[in-house]
């Protein structure tokens, strides 16, 4: 692991000044780690060593909020400390009014976009709580103030917080190879095919390239999409060297915007939608039982859709049922535009081909890309932790 601290300057017996370097002298036993002021050259530092994790000990500094936001914007993992700057006797007593000036101009928005917080005890954490800009927030102690601690648990509990921010933004670091490998274990573990011929030589061989890290990952995504049993299913159907990996106990942040985890409701449109029940209503007829199964699913998807919440276990409900069932996809069809959802829908069966692979013979009707799509992807399947 790579570590950059960032203080604006280091003094001979200032608590702070202490605390930083006794923290990163300790914390080389574990890691590679630099310490930079603000006579560096931070950007080109950063950019030159590529650090895991940027940690910037300040509070109401404009330079030093200048170079958080600039971190967050570049993909960094950025943990902050304000060291008691932000407790109410500070914020109130010392300067209020250019203290508020400098709240509405950077500090709410650096410690809001910072991926956590570390403070050193819980009377910190909960005055930082209180102000509702930032929820991560995770206490270790000052091993300098507090006796019950000593300098290297400090450092070793650090790097495990570092750690914790690193596996809740686990997204960021996953490679397009990952994300190719969860798309064909999905269609493997979804498959009801007894043919050995799941996949192309070239996705088996990207299954079976993948390391230990990308593994943890892959599971880390699909326990947050709610397709684990399916993915542990084609691990074992394709018999792949996968480590045991209990992600259940890999600690991390509680996501921002956590997916639905109840399937799709397949018997009744849920949600303030009456126009678009009383359309399927008025455009079924009491036989047609799949066609109206996949028009629910479809309109309950479209609803998780603007809620930001639509998963891959959604995608994957949505793929056996059009793909392993007998019905009219011409009335599907034509049943989708009376409720006014066919472009969405035609959206997911694009979806469906980039994500799960469904093959062209169970495409009810032709897919959709353009930017309705992209709004989709946005919305439900871009970095989010």
């Amino acid at each position: 692991m790579r570590i950059l601290h960032y203080i604006n300057s280091l003094k001979a017996g200032n608590l702070l000044s202490d605390y930083i370097l006794q923290l990163t002298s300790e914390q080389k036993e574990y890691a590679e780690v630099k310490t930079l002021t603000s006579t560096d050259d931070f950007q080109k530092v950063a950019e030159k060593e590529n650090p895991d994790i940027i940690h910037i000990h300040a509070c109401w500094d404009y330079l030093a909020a200048k170079r958080a936001q600039w971190a967050v914007k570049k993909g960094y993992a950025v943990v902050l400390s304000t060291h008691w700057g932000l407790n109410e006797p500070i914020r109130s007593n010392e300067q209020r009014i250019r203290k508020f000036i400098k709240q509405m101009m950077y500090q709410q928005k650096t410690v809001h976009q910072v991926d956590a917080m570390l403070v050193t005890n819980e009377k910190e954490r909960q005055m930082a709580l209180t102000l509702g800009w930032q929820k991560r927030i995770d206490v270790i102690p000052n091993s300098l103030l507090n006796s019950s601690i000593s300098a290297s648990e400090m450092a070793e509990q650090t790097i495990l917080y570092y750690n914790k921010v690193l596996d809740t933004r686990y997204q960021v670091a996953m490679s397009s190879m990952e994300n190719d490998a969860v798309y064909s274990l999905l269609h493997v573990g979804l498959a009801r095919e007894t043919t050995h011929n799941l996949l192309p030589s070239d996705q088996l061989l990207n299954l079976r390239s993948l390391n230990p890290a990308q593994w943890r990952r892959i599971l880390l995504y699909s326990d947050d999409e709610n397709i684990r049993e399916i993915i542990d299913d084609a691990i074992s159907r394709l018999q792949l060297n996968a480590p045991n990996i209990e992600t259940s106990t890999i600690q991390r942040f509680a996501l921002v915007l956590p997916k639905e985890r109840n399937p799709l409701n397949q018997k009744k449109i849920v949600g303030t939608k009456p126009l678009t029940r009383q359309r399927l209503n008025d455009n079924i007829n009491s036989d047609e039982t799949i066609v109206r199964t996949i028009a629910i699913m479809l309109a309950n998807a479209h609803q998780l859709d603007r809620k930001q919440t639509l998963s891959m276990r959604h995608l994957a409900d949505l793929y056996t049922m059009i793909k392993y069932n007998d019905y009219d996809e011409d009335r599907l069809a034509e049943v989708l535009r009376h409720m006014r959802i066919y472009r969405f829908s035609r959206r997911i069966i694009q979806l469906l081909v980039d994500k799960l692979h469904l093959e062209e013979g169970f495409r009810p009707f032709s897919p959709l890309a353009d930017n309705g799509l992209k709004a989709i992807i946005k919305r439900n399947f871009k970095q989010r932790y």
